[in-house]
């Protein structure tokens, strides 16, 4: 029997999962909601493990099945390198990593600035109209942003400053032969994503040799918040769990 494991991302709780959680109760999946305590890097690895492992003692004849969107597809990627073949499946959404560049000024000055975005933007100082566009697109009704916008939780200065500098860190992570494969992982990448980079997601893809699936005109949340994706991702995902 399956049991699905949700990870939400950044500046934002497991209410995220709330549009899809309907559909997983109609169709009898067995699912849990984490929320990672995102106050340091420290204690988000520790709210990850430890919630996996308490949903394991908890249903101990059950093959997990890690869901993680965003921030929490790289914490999915974290929990399945710690606990390898004691995870069934790895699915990664609107997630990615990207390559290590050669350092210069100028991709050091791009890095300075997005760090910056990045900063006022899950710090909570960036207004409704700016933040919006970058996580939804047309496809998801703007009463649904904005609920959404009203609910985000703003980060820790610790935390931000932490993460900001963890970015190019998570490689390691991918690497525990289990996790890689298109059996194992499958990567679900958004073709309008303005958060994740085309190119980091499809890096993180290869790397891991997954299984993958392109949403056509989906932003970063749209998979999960938009009547238009989110009945396939819920097909796809339970789908690709019975592989």
């Amino acid at each position: 029997m399956k049991h699905f494991i949700f990870f939400h991302g950044i500046g934002i709780r497991s209410f995220f999962w709330g549009p899809i959680t309907p559909l997983l109760e109609e169709k009898n999946v067995h699912y849990s909601l984490i929320d990672l305590d995102f106050t340091s890097m420290d204690t988000a690895f520790n709210s990850a493990l430890i919630g996996v492992k308490g949903i394991m003692e908890q249903y101990p004849d059950r093959e997990i099945v890690m869901v993680g969107h965003s921030l929490g597809g790289l914490f999915a990627g974290y929990v399945a390198y710690e606990l390898g073949e004691k995870i069934d499946k790895l699915i990664i959404v609107a997630s990615g990593i990207s390559p290590q560049k050669k350092k210069n000024e100028n991709n050091f000055i791009k890095k300075r600035l997005k760090k910056m975005m990045m900063k006022l933007m899950f710090g909570g100082y960036m207004p409704y109209w700016v933040t919006q566009p970058m996580f939804f697109t047309k496809h998801t009704p703007k009463e649904v942003q904005h609920q959404f916008w009203k609910k985000t939780v703003r980060e820790s200065p610790q935390f931000l400053k932490e993460f900001l500098n963890y970015r190019n860190s998570w490689q390691g992570f991918y690497d525990q032969p289990h996790f890689s494969g298109p059996d194992n992982v499958l990567c679900i990448i958004n073709d309008r994503d303005n958060i994740i980079p085309k190119h980091a997601a499809l890096f993180l893809k290869d790397h891991l040799n997954a299984s993958h699936k392109i949403y056509k005109g989906a932003g970063h949340n749209d998979v999960v918040t938009s009547e238009k994706y989110n009945k396939n991702f819920v097909n796809d995902i339970i789908s690709f769990s019975l592989i």
